[in-house]
């Protein structure tokens, strides 16, 4: 056993030798890179690590910058940069207070209304999400597809002539046209202003609210409950509670209040849109006419929401058998969708076609049919009632032919939902009726012909004639025995 210090060296033979055993006290070190010989420093402690990967040669070349946040130059040349970026959209800014942009109740984004409050509904965001696009096919004849393109562009024109808070009026809504009939705006429907009985109603109210002598006696006589009163006094209370269990309900709309309106088919708007409110472009040109002529209506309005409308697309009359083609149509579409995917904040799209008509023109309508939904975001196929279905429903329904339905209505696709790969598809489970107040949607149940009823009466007619026969007015003994099950 050695007694020696640790600090002398046990063997001095030579330096070679030395090398040779291993190296010396001083040139060990620890993993970390700091010397084994210095014993007093703290565990912790580092030494200045090297900076790790390629070092930049600053003596060719031009020089580098200092990122140091110190250096004057540097903060200038940051700040300009900064200045010239362009972080603020003003056109968002501006739809923020649109009154016909709400969030959706199911992903949070901005939806515009299709003018027809059912199918906003249907589509689940309560509208039509920006930057998407509605596809409306319908089968047959019928043309129940127009009466939603005119419903959703009468709902733009209505949002861009509403006034602000200031009784202002401020264009936010512009609507483009793809059609070759520019007498289209004028067939829009106008608002619906309730029947003749609530016109004079509400001619009366208005009348009353004005401040006169003789309302304001009338006002300290009688209070405003049992002015309607017209049977009995609880017709007032019942109108009183529906009001109160109607606010519940009705949060939506005293919210956005002007996000939907109703309309009355059989009206027009008055007055008729003007070329600042409408643009038309021709469907007989070129691709890329139409293209160009698009993007520029939409940069002469930065600030507004653009709908765009496509009635009877692919129609015969409206266009040349050269966008029958896959090599025509499909760059259209395409060439339309990327238009609103660049200004998706502020676009929306809104097509109708007969599906009778693509199957019916060229061998591949398949093929063609499957390549226009594939480009849409959402579609909704109208299906109208044969004739013996609406002779059945008009049976059932003869008390009340109001609700006689035309037509069912399929979801193909879902705006947002399906993209996202959720099942969105039914069939069946919805029924139309295009009524003169509104193109409604509702669930659909086959109706029931009450058979027993019409049997009942003739069994109840035989009776009575038996008994006009009988000199006593006697009725006669029943030989049958009715059997309830």
């Amino acid at each position: 056993m050695s007694f020696r210090k640790r600090s002398e060296v046990v063997n001095t033979r030579g330096p070679g030798l030395q090398n040779a055993r291993g190296p010396t006290q001083d040139s060990i070190q620890n993993a970390r890179g700091i010397p084994a010989n210095t014993r007093g420093m703290p565990v912790n402690a580092r030494s200045p690590v090297p900076a790790r990967g390629p070092q930049l040669n600053t003596s060719r070349g031009r020089n580098v910058p200092s990122l140091n946040n110190n250096n004057p130059s540097f903060r200038g040349r940051l700040s300009q940069r900064m200045s010239n970026m362009n972080i603020n959209d003003d056109s968002n800014s501006h739809l923020n207070n649109h009154p016909g942009i709400r969030p959706s109740p199911a992903t949070s984004q901005l939806t515009t209304s299709t003018g027809c409050n059912d199918l906003d509904s249907l589509l689940g965001h309560m509208g039509l999400p920006l930057g998407n696009s509605l596809l409306i096919e319908e089968i047959g004849t019928t043309d129940f597809n127009s009466v939603l393109c005119k419903l959703f562009a009468s709902q733009g024109i209505i949002h861009n002539r509403l006034k602000n808070g200031n009784s202002q009026q401020e264009s936010n809504t512009h609507v483009i046209v793809l059609s070759l009939n520019k007498m289209w705006g004028k067939e829009l429907p106008g608002t619906y202003k309730g029947s003749k009985k609530d016109i004079k109603k509400q001619n009366i109210a208005n009348e009353q609210s004005k401040i006169s002598v003789s309302n304001l006696n009338e006002q300290s006589s009688t209070p405003s409950r049992y002015k309607d009163l017209k049977i009995a006094w609880r017709y007032g209370l019942k109108d009183e509670i529906g009001q109160k269990n109607s606010k519940s309900t009705n949060q939506d709309s005293t919210e956005y209040k002007d996000y939907n309106h109703q309309f009355d088919i059989t009206s027009r708007l008055i007055p008729t849109p003007t070329s600042d409110e409408i643009t038309y472009i021709p469907t007989n040109i070129p691709v890329s006419s139409i293209l160009t002529q698009l993007t520029n209506a939409i940069d002469k309005n930065p600030t507004k929401l653009i709908r765009i409308i496509i009635p009877s697309l692919m129609h015969p009359s409206m266009y040349s058998p050269n966008y029958f083609k896959l090599t025509e149509i499909i760059p259209l579409l395409h060439g339309i969708k990327s238009i609103i995917k660049q200004n998706e904040s502020r676009c929306v799209l809104l097509a109708s076609c007969f599906t009778n008509l693509l199957q019916s023109s060229i061998s591949s309508s398949k093929l063609l049919l499957n390549q226009i939904q594939s480009i849409f975001d959402s579609i909704v196929l109208l299906e109208p009632f044969q004739q013996e279905m609406i002779q059945l429903l008009e049976k059932s329904y003869k008390t009340q032919p109001n609700k006689i339905q035309h037509g069912l209505i399929h979801i193909l696709k879902l705006p947002a939902f399906s993209e996202k790969g959720e099942m969105c598809v039914s069939r069946s489970e919805y029924a139309f009726r295009n009524g003169r107040k509104n193109f409604e949607i509702e669930e659909w149940g086959i109706p029931v012909e009450d058979v027993e009823e019409d049997e009942n009466k003739d069994n109840n007619v035989d009776s009575s004639a038996s008994n006009i026969g009988n000199p006593n007015n006697k009725p006669k003994k029943s030989t049958k025995v009715d059997l309830e099950f």
